[in-house]
């Protein structure tokens, strides 16, 4: 046995038979090593550990060779992931089905293993002089999955519902105890949005990436029926 199997196989018998399936998924290469680093810390495996069975299995992996390596169109994608243990509910959702969201939906921002952020939904983000006020420019021309453009009034109703006290938001946890109360997430056009918190918090366009893994940005009309549409901006759509 070569060294570098024998290494993997000593971080694997610490992990668990759920967090060993991302592992299996990476190695038969049914993900890339951008969504394993992801899933895996998802699935609760630490950025080291990650990094060092990345670095291992790649090393077997990642020079497929050409025809390997080709798309196949209606092929399957398959990804690892937990069985829910309540409705699918980006707005609820609390277990580590959280992934389901984020295979049709997207976020203001995404942060990397790293915690260095990106755009996606948000064109850029600023801050106010004493920083308790965020603008965010919303980007232009994006579609809903069935057809409605993405406007600033989606964004608003969705951060409503994360921080409105009286709903059952698992999003609460992040923006309870001063940090942005319903009504604070004002329109002010329809690609720009202002987030007036409670408090400075320098810290806010993480709370509004995926790092809020509620976050995902729903529509404005959302009527709490993500099980049956999954609708989102993504590039994956639900096809019944």
């Amino acid at each position: 046995m070569s060294k570098q199997r024998s290494a993997v196989d000593s971080l694997r018998r610490g992990l668990t038979e759920t967090q060993n399936h991302v592992v299996d998924e990476f190695a038969a290469g049914h993900i890339d090593r951008r969504a394993f680093l992801r899933h895996g810390a998802v699935m609760g495996i630490s950025l080291p550990i990650l990094n060092a069975l990345a670095g291992a299995l790649g090393a077997e992996i990642l020079a497929p060779s050409a025809a390997g390596a080709a798309g196949t169109p209606g092929g399957t994608v398959r990804v690892a992931m937990t069985m829910p243990t309540g409705p699918i509910d980006p707005v609820t959702i609390d277990d580590q089905s959280l992934v389901l969201p984020q295979q049709t939906g997207e976020f203001l921002a995404y942060s990397s293993p790293k915690l260095m952020l990106s755009p996606v939904l948000a064109e850029s983000w600023s801050a106010n002089s004493s920083g308790d006020v965020w603008s965010f420019k919303i980007r232009k021309g994006v579609k809903f999955h069935n057809g409605k453009p993405l406007t600033a009034d989606d964004v608003v109703a969705t951060f409503d519902r994360l921080s409105d006290p009286k709903g059952d938001s698992n999003a609460l946890s992040v923006f309870g105890g001063g940090v942005l109360t319903k009504g604070g997430t004002r329109k002010v056009d329809d690609y720009s949005v202002e987030f007036h918190l409670d408090a400075p918090n320098g810290n806010f366009p993480y709370l509004a990436s995926s790092d809020n893994y509620n976050a995902v940005i729903l529509p404005a009309d959302y009527a709490a029926d993500f099980e049956k549409t999954f609708i989102g901006t993504g590039a994956w759509a639900h096809r019944s």
